[in-house]
């Protein structure tokens, strides 16, 4: 019996150890990080590089799996975009984007593919920002159009300026991006 009890205080010990080791790993903000992220962001003047997008899986994006479209080392549900042209900028009201897509599209599509990757030289609609307090990331939707569609966009920014972007279309499947933020 006392064994028993020994051993159980003996895991009950470790186990808190390795509990206060893993909540003690978590970089927290500093002050100035923190004020250069508002400042980044209530300036409405930054870009977006994004490095990796995240397509949703679908049955036609898995038949392009063995089909050598996929850049290398990627796979249909995460693909690498370092070496390709890609940004976000927000300058005040507007917005210039050009974004690879990789997805499925529903009807609308200009019939000489020139409008496969999501282009966009126009101005911000229901542009919000909101903080969320539990991690000290913002986050900002705004509406853009394309020469065809109207995209929503919802991206998240964290303390260390990483992003996550996903964009949704009325004729094109979402797609999440991951990168990073810098002031213009």
């Amino acid at each position: 019996m006392k064994s028993t009890h020994k051993s159980l205080l003996i895991l009950i010990f470790f186990g808190l150890l390795l509990m206060s080791s893993c909540n003690s790993s978590k970089s927290k903000a500093t002050p100035e990080q923190l004020n250069r992220l508002s400042e980044l962001i209530y300036s409405k003047n930054f870009e977006i590089t994004s490095d990796m997008a995240y397509p949703q899986v679908s049955s036609g994006m898995v038949s392009l799996q063995s089909s050598g479209l996929i850049p290398q080392g990627s796979s249909v549900n995460q693909i690498n975009l370092i070496g390709n042209v890609n940004y976000l900028r927000v300058v005040g009201d507007s917005i210039y984007a050009e974004l690879p897509y990789f997805g499925e599209r529903q009807m609308n599509a200009g019939y000489n593919g020139s409008d496969s990757s999501i282009i966009i030289e126009n101005v911000l609609q229901n542009y919000t920002v909101e903080k969320n307090s539990n991690d000290n990331s913002y986050s900002i939707g705004f509406n853009a159009k394309t020469e065809r569609e109207l995209l929503r966009f919802n991206i998240t920014v964290f303390p260390n300026l990483s992003t996550s972007m996903l964009v949704n279309g009325p004729t094109r499947t979402p797609i999440r991006y991951s990168g990073t933020v810098i002031k213009i």
